[in-house]
């Protein structure tokens, strides 16, 4: 070797060549800097390994291990929606096919008998073969098999089905269940409400759970949010095959008080037969309720156009709920006139009145377009007579018909509400929920708006779902009940959280009294024998009601819409209903009672006897 240069210094001193110090400094600053490396990594894996990764529900240690993961999730972790019988309504399960990456030798070995379970597969699910070898031999994720249907949704199998795909052996193919929000269907159930925007990655690849945006999926929005998701994951090397050997696994939350199970007050198959109905009878806009006559429970709650929850269009509207949007009413208000009439004392069951046709007054004249002669009040109210009802109005002040709505749940919110109930400061399932209006000025007293508005015409708005209760606060002698649509909240073991009481929906102005309740309820059974509802008289159950037909504009054309409001059966009432029709060309058959009587002949068939 050759010998290190030197310098040579007084006194027999000798230092190295300054080329050579350079050297020794920078392997000693380089052993410092792998030393301070070695610490910092010892100090992670002893000291920092459970500390939270921002923005992310993992650990630092967790974070290494799930980076040679791949997953997909099964269940996003939110809270379902039933029925009263415990049938899903919003988060039901399926069985469905996930696709994980294979082994790196099974992408490269061809194999007969698997080739035929794969043709196997693609027939169950109807899919292509060569598409279905092409997606799963190049897969880096795992892939829940897509439905051809509901787009963005994978493919539901049947029991059957999932029992013979998993017989099949597929390597890297595993059955397994999956939460599936919606069905991909159009319904009448706006009150169910969709969920926010599309699913978008997180910084780690895990999908965020959606937040509800409209209905129940917003307003029960603390409860049905949940605290973690379902996943199944598989290990992957650096290339994304599976590792050999390597199980494929589940991972949850592990809680057993959450996802919430919340039952609500519908029954499906009751919904589901009306919203069948609303299609055979051709219905475009309109809304059917239906209450349990003894509860004022909201059993069903129709609104048409039918909604998609998963195509949402905002400029479409179709997500409105029109079972709760106010509307003008036309003679069903009668009830509320004819109330106020006899609460005030100035008229009585009997009193008589003719009518020729023609009020010569305000322009108005009787709907069927001649007189209906000398009748008596309860004759009125059966055939809608507005020559009796326009002098009711002229005696009545504007003051004693409003009051006398607002006693009746009309002109208010009627809906079940709550204060500081499951955490929240106020629980109001229905907040969509529109109040209508009885007078829009204070100028009550003028003889032409109160004629108009006795009528049902004017300025009075009324929901379905305020004249669905109008029903059944008579039917409950004058007190009004606030319809409840959320009745019980579980744990996810079975294990009830609450359950939210009926309560009534009361208002400073009092009640009618219970004897104009239950005369009022004689005269709707009038209604089906001798009036305008006489085409009912064949039902499977007796039934009393009110019709109605209100004039409105759409666009600038006159249209009506159609009401029939009742229950059913008369002598033991079950059930109360609301049916209206919108934007229906004038002189159109009556759409709604048809309807009316379809309903109430599918809840016959519905009731035990």
């Amino acid at each position: 070797m050759e010998a290190l240069p030197i310098l040579r210094l007084s006194g027999g001193r000798t230092l190295l060549r300054t080329p050579n110090k350079r050297i020794f400094s920078g392997l000693m600053i380089l052993f410092t800097a792998i030393s301070i490396l070695i610490l910092r990594l010892a100090w992670v894996q002893l000291f920092m390994r459970n500390q939270q990764v921002p923005n992310s529900e993992y650990t630092l240690a967790k974070m290494a291990e799930v980076q040679s993961e791949r997953e997909t999730i099964l269940d996003s972790g939110r809270g379902r929606l039933y029925d009263r019988k415990g049938k899903p309504l919003a988060g039901e399960t399926i069985w469905t096919a996930v696709f994980f990456p294979q082994e790196e030798k099974a992408r490269n070995t061809v194999h007969i008998q698997r080739d035929a379970a794969l043709r196997r597969f693609a027939y169950i699910t109807g899919t292509n073969y060569k598409d279905l070898v092409s997606r799963i031999t190049t897969l880096k994720e795992p892939l829940l098999w897509p439905s051809a249907t509901i787009p963005g949704e994978p493919f539901a199998l049947t029991p059957a089905q999932a029992d013979e795909v998993s017989s099949l052996g597929i390597e890297g193919l595993k059955v397994l269940p999956f939460a599936r929000r919606y069905n991909g269907n159009g319904s009448g159930r706006q009150w169910i409400g969709y969920l926010s925007e599309a699913e978008h990655q997180s910084s780690v690849g895990l999908r965020v759970p959606m937040k509800g945006t409209d209905g129940l999926e917003k307003t029960l929005e603390p409860l049905l949010r949940g605290v973690g998701h379902t996943e199944v994951y598989a290990q992957v090397d650096a290339r994304g095959n599976r590792l050999p050997d390597s199980e494929i696994k589940v991972r949850t939350p592990a809680n057993p008080y959450y996802p919430l199970s919340l039952y609500t007050t519908i029954d499906k198959k009751i919904q589901e037969g009306i919203e069948a109905l609303t299609v055979k009878d051709e219905v475009n806009e309109g809304a059917v309720v239906v209450l349990d006559a003894h509860t004022g429970d909201i059993i069903s709650m129709v609104s048409r156009p039918f909604y998609n929850p998963e195509k949402i269009s905002p400029e479409g509207g179709e997500w409105n709920n029109r079972a709760l949007q106010a509307t003008e009413p036309g003679s069903i208000f009668k009830i509320i006139t004819a109330a106020a009439a006899l609460e005030s004392g100035i008229s009585a069951p009997g009193e008589r009145f003719y009518c020729k046709g023609e009020f010569d007054k305000y322009g108005l004249s009787c709907q069927q377009g001649k007189g209906h002669g000398p009748l008596t009040l309860e004759e009125g109210f059966a055939v809608s007579c507005n020559t009796v009802f326009a002098t009711l109005a002229e005696r009545l002040s504007g003051n004693q018909l409003q009051s006398t709505a607002l006693a009746l749940g009309m002109g208010r919110e009627v809906s079940w509400q709550a204060d500081d109930t499951l955490g929240m400061r106020l629980l109001k399932p229905l907040a969509g929920e529109q109040k209508g209006t009885i007078f829009s000025t204070l100028l009550t007293d003028d003889a032409g708006a109160r004629v108009q508005t006795a009528i049902g015409q004017r300025d009075v708005r009324v929901s379905p779902l305020q004249a669905a209760n109008l029903i059944v606060t008579l039917l409950h002698g004058g007190e009004v009940t606030a319809p409840r649509i959320l009745q019980r909240v579980d744990f996810a073991n079975g294990q009830k959280l609450m359950d939210l009481s009926l309560h009534l929906a009361p208002t400073p102005f009092g009640r009618i009294s219970s004897h104009t309740a239950e005369l009022l309820q004689s005269w709707m059974r009038k209604v089906v024998t001798e009036g305008t509802g006489r085409s009912l008289q064949n039902a499977k159950w007796p039934l009393a009601g009110k019709s109605g037909t209100a004039q409105t504009l759409v666009k600038g054309l006159p249209r009506n819409n159609q009401w029939f409001i009742g229950y059913g059966p008369f002598d033991h009432p079950q059930y109360a209903v609301a049916v209206v029709v919108h934007n229906v060309a004038p002189g159109s058959h009556h759409t709604a009672t048809k309807l009316f009587g379809q309903v109430m002949n599918l809840l016959a068939d519905s009731t035990p006897a």
